[in-house]
């Protein structure tokens, strides 16, 4: 009887170092000074942005053409008249991608009903050329007139095959039921939290069957 305890423990304590030894297998390492730093939308603020009254100024006396104001695809944004404003420069390099531009608007409802934005953002680089998309999602529902608004939604993030200097870019196409104040954009370069959980659970599986082998040969070799 005491033999059998014995051989229990030594499994259980066997096993409980395994499992320990598995669990430190997956610690992602070398995360945590970046971690004390990071985001939903990324590992490292590169810089934060507040635009001058000139700029909020030029946003809020812009009228959009007609065709603006028809409903649009995402590429067809790409083609209109905006009014844009071209961020300070910095530098990125390809190891530290993706980057992500996270703009965040304040202003008022002209009248009660929907507040909505349109825009197109993106990167000059620094051979002139630029890289763009669409950019909504800058609204809210269901407000009151002259109630205070304030919005924050970040771009689609992106990657650069070479490091450079790259400029933020903001293009409106039109903006409905609303009075601008004031605007801020921050760019995040890395892998935002989120996207690390979602990287996390996508390998579960694979994750799973490595345990499952682990604890199938130290079975056959106990």
């Amino acid at each position: 009887m005491h033999l059998f305890k014995s051989v229990y423990v030594q499994i259980n304590i066997k096993f409980f170092h395994l499992v320990c030894i598995v669990g430190l297998l997956f610690v992602p390492h070398g995360i945590p000074e970046a971690i004390a730093q990071s985001s939903e939308y990324g590992r490292r603020i590169e810089a934060e942005m507040r635009l001058s009254p000139q700029d909020i100024d030029r946003f809020e006396k812009f009228q959009p053409p007609e065709d603006n104001l028809k409903p649009l695809n995402p590429n067809q944004t790409l083609d209109l008249k905006t009014e844009d404003w071209l961020g300070n420069a910095i530098y990125a390099t390809k190891d530290a991608g993706p980057y992500t531009l996270v703009v965040t608007l304040i202003g008022k409802a002209t009248a009660a009903g929907d507040v909505s934005t349109l825009w197109n953002s993106g990167w000059r680089l620094g051979d002139g050329a630029e890289r763009t998309a669409s950019f909504p999602g800058l609204s809210k529902l269901s407000v009151k007139a002259g109630q205070r608004v304030e919005m924050t939604k970040a771009s689609q993030p992106m990657r650069f095959k070479e490091s450079q200097t790259i400029r933020p870019l903001l293009a409106l196409v039109r903006a409905k039921n609303f009075a601008f104040e004031s605007m801020t954009v921050q760019v995040w370069s890395g892998v935002g939290d989120n996207s690390w959980k979602d990287i996390l659970l996508s390998f579960r599986w694979l994750i799973g069957g490595l345990v499952f082998l682990l604890l199938r040969w130290w079975w056959v070799k106990r």
